[in-house]
């Protein structure tokens, strides 16, 4: 691979992009329509942050985000989401971090002048690996919503302090256990001596439309159904707004709101 490393910029935060919604066989119905954006989202990712560590080229991955779709049921999202998240943490800031982007140990996964005639992030956005001081976590989460126009993405930072989670119980049950694990709120300072800053938290939902009703029985029914192929194309339409989205949010600085 012909790259010079010294020209390789990087992102200024690290990504855990999550989708929440059910296993099978409620894989493809409303309620799961964040793991379908996921699925639009995952191909489009490395072409727009094509940064791999130098280190070991036989299993080159991306080293600023990853992703991770819950097998749990939606009502049960947060356990196994935030155990996840917990253990990317710490071994992203020990191995990744201090180990790999630190020390300069970043490539792209193309050559720097094809990545320049792209005009990728990594070169107009990007920072000086070595820079790099501290380690700015964001959990994104992917996740239906109810109400919005079918394939609208709407974007909310934080937790129920910031913004309403709106009866979402997949967002609830995750909230409630980044609280228990003592993710979020972070209880420690993520001031200018810190290595560590505090878990920042992007909620991105993708409308799924309305019941023509509101009765308890006709939501659970409507959000259970499975999207028909108009409802799929809008959710994986909404893929390149939300790459946009994450972009900003990967090369976010931590004093940016």
């Amino acid at each position: 691979m012909a790259t010079s490393v010294s020209l390789v910029k990087t992102p200024r935060r690290f990504l855990f992009i999550a989708s929440i919604g059910n296993p099978r066989p409620y894989r493809h119905t409303r309620h799961s329509a964040g793991h379908i954006l996921l699925d639009a989202l995952i191909p489009l990712l490395p072409p727009r942050f094509p940064l791999v560590s130098t280190k070991n080229h036989s299993s080159a991955g991306p080293i600023f985000y990853r992703t991770w779709y819950s097998s749990s049921y939606m009502n049960e999202s947060g356990p196994k989401l935030a155990r996840q998240l917990k253990n990317w943490i710490s071994t992203t800031q020990t191995e990744v971090l201090g180990k790999i982007v630190q020390p300069g140990h970043v490539a792209l996964s193309r050559t720097v002048e094809v990545a320049e005639a792209e005009g990728v992030e990594c070169q107009r956005r990007g920072l000086d690996p070595q820079l790099i001081k501290h380690f700015d976590p964001t959990l994104v989460i992917l996740h239906d919503e109810l109400e919005a126009p079918l394939g609208k993405v709407r974007v909310k930072r934080g937790g129920p302090e910031k913004a309403s989670l709106r009866g979402h119980r997949g967002l609830i049950s995750v909230m409630e256990s980044l609280r228990g694990k003592g993710l979020y709120p972070s209880p420690t300072s993520s001031g200018p001596n810190s290595t560590q800053g505090d878990l920042a938290v992007l909620r991105i939902g993708v409308g799924i439309g309305r019941p023509s009703t509101r009765n308890r029985g006709d939501v659970a029914d409507y959000v259970l159904a499975e999207l028909n192929a108009t409802e799929l194309a809008a959710v994986r339409s909404a893929a390149g707004p939300v790459l946009d989205i994450l972009a900003d949010e990967i090369y976010r600085d931590r004093d940016e709101i």
